[in-house]
């Protein structure tokens, strides 16, 4: 059995693969993710990024500035 990993995701406990990347876990109309540290994650950057513990899910740009 695969390993998984408990995370918040927009407030909600679930649990993922340990090893799941952003895209693996996200809708394909999100266009980026803040982390709970405050980091702003592109959608160009879901394939890459592991699942961070917590995050909320944007589906509009952020310009962040």
């Amino acid at each position: 059995m695969a390993k998984r990993k408990p995370v918040l995701i927009d407030g909600l406990q679930q649990e993922v693969k340990a090893d799941a990347k952003v895209a693996d876990v996200v809708t394909k109309d999100v266009q980026s993710i803040m982390t709970l540290e405050g980091e702003l994650i592109p959608s160009s950057e879901f394939k890459r990024v592991p699942v961070p513990y917590g995050f909320e899910t944007n589906l509009s740009a952020i310009n962040k500035g």
